[in-house]
């Protein structure tokens, strides 16, 4: 299954985006602003902070905001008798890898959200369009995606020619099916010179020291993106189209007629109604056609997803209608699973379903669907609860974590205390005030629904109490003060 794409750039100020578009669809939204940027794919010269024995693994100061975590396993070992080593132990202790104060050379493999810190490698890759570069010696490898085994073996070859001489390996990626030989030795000498050029670098600067950035988003709709499947690449601005240009001039010069202008007085993005499109993405419930909804919820630990069939009755047996909620539901959970960008285990809980061979229908066609991805997704069997597990590779934070943050006044669980709680509380407090002996008179402050409620309970003992509504007062928060006796102000009620 391939879908013809739509890319479009748009940079405003400081920011740059980047979106994709399927069937006039937002299928996917990258965001590039300053203090922000995505780690992933980034070299450095980091400096061993910590080494911990009982984690079997290393803290590692890059210069980031976190020390980055480094498992012993991705601490690359150079000497073939190591290597040899490692595998008859079948494990590597971290302490004999790397030493406090030590200077190695790491790669941001995943960054993590929340107070996490980005998870690092030794294990370095440097991608381009048709191939990845690897700086393990002797490997090569062919995208699984190249079915043809003819092709396979070509690519093979050509891949054994390139690092016959104990370079750098190499894996053959989805889109060198086709490319002429010439194109790919180019790109091998062009990403082994860069690869020289880090090495270089880091001989002689002083850790941590950022040696590769990997995330400009020209770079990735050129390098991972512009293709057959695209039929145009959009961007906003003289200035902009220029750069891009140069870039598709030097990584994809077959591709350059892909390349488009837009000059119209209408932004590209209201064009396409980017904007609208994302701000639903970040909604909890997902409206479907045919009256069904998904309702999809993060957490710390898995994403869950809840399918729904609303409105939808359909036309003929129950069976029948479940299935076509269900696909329905399927297509547009795994277009929502890349335009919120949300990785790690997702748990789906589909209408239920008697027949196996629904069952079986919609598991391969999550499957099929999953091919549009160009993160790595597995679709697993149905558990025996009648729930599909998926996993998604984590590569950055989702949408969510990016262009939101927590409120501070619920905290991130979406709730508040309702308006009689909040109430209960208060009178409770002013409870506490008088068994400790203050007998002076009290203000309430709050929201007008929770006044209401503290005139209905009623005042908590002896002394005087005034209520005092505040329109627009945040729901769940209430404020005590002591004020004179009597009328201490306008707006102020007694409680009986």
């Amino acid at each position: 299954m391939q879908m013809t794409q739509t890319l479009l750039i748009e940079r405003v100020m400081d920011q740059t985006r980047m979106a994709v578009i399927e069937d006039d669809r937002l299928c996917e939204l990258y965001c590039e602003r300053p203090g922000s940027e995505n780690l992933t794919g980034n070299i450095y010269l980091g400096r061993v902070e910590n080494v911990l024995s009982g984690m079997n693994a290393a803290f590692v100061d890059i210069g980031a905001d976190k020390n980055g975590f480094l498992a012993a396993g991705d601490i690359r070992t150079d000497l073939v008798a190591e290597r040899e080593l490692s595998k008859r132990l079948g494990k590597t202790r971290i302490e004999e890898m790397a030493r406090r104060g030590g200077e190695l050379l790491v790669q941001v493999v995943k960054s993590q959200p929340g107070a996490k810190g980005p998870r690092l490698s030794c294990q370095i890759t440097l991608p381009g369009r048709l191939m990845v570069l690897l700086s393990e010696a002797g490997y090569v490898g062919v995208s699984r995606k190249i079915e043809d085994a003819t092709e396979r073996a070509r690519l093979r070859g050509i891949g054994l020619a390139l690092t016959s001489d104990g370079g750098p390996g190499l894996i053959l990626r989805t889109a060198a099916a086709g490319a002429s030989e010439d194109e790919l030795n180019g790109e091998f000498e062009r990403l082994f010179a860069q690869w020289r050029d880090i090495l270089g670098r880091a001989k002689h600067c002083t850790a941590p020291k950022l040696l590769h950035d990997d995330n400009s988003l020209m770079l990735i709709a050129v390098r991972n993106r512009l293709g057959e499947a695209v039929d145009a690449l959009w961007v906003d601005g003289a200035e902009d189209y220029k750069r891009l240009r140069g870039i598709v001039l030097s990584h994809a010069p077959q591709w350059a007629d892909r390349v488009r202008l837009h000059d119209s007085q209408t932004p590209l993005f209201d064009l396409y109604r980017v904007d609208a499109q994302a701000d639903k993405a970040l909604q909890k419930y997902v409206w479907l056609k045919s009256g069904g909804s998904l309702v999809i919820e993060e957490t710390e630990a898995l994403t869950t997803v809840d399918v729904n069939t609303g409105k939808n009755v359909g036309n003929g047996s129950a069976e029948e209608t479940i299935l076509a909620n269900n696909l329905e539901a399927g297509r547009e959970l795994m277009r929502q699973l890349r335009l919120r960008d949300i990785g790690g285990i997702v748990i789906v809980d589909f209408i239920d379903m008697e027949k196996p061979e629904h069952r079986q229908r919609l598991l391969d066609a999550l499957r099929e669907w999953a091919r549009l991805d160009a993160n790595r997704v597995n679709v697993l069997d149905m558990t025996a609860l009648g729930l599909v597990e998926i996993t998604r590779k984590k590569v950055r934070q989702s949408l969510a974590a990016q262009l939101l943050h927590t409120c501070s006044h619920c905290g991130g669980n979406g709730t508040v205390f309702s308006h009689e709680t909040t109430a209960r509380r208060a009178l409770r407090d002013i409870w506490r005030r008088r068994r400790a002996g203050d007998a002076g008179a009290i203000l309430c402050e709050g929201a007008p629904q929770m006044c209401d409620w503290m005139r209905t309970i009623g005042a908590p003992g002896a002394g005087e109490v005034f209520v005092r509504a505040i329109e627009g007062a945040e729901a769940g928060e209430y404020r005590l003060s002591t004020v004179a006796a009597g009328a201490p102000g306008r707006d102020c009620k007694p409680l009986k």
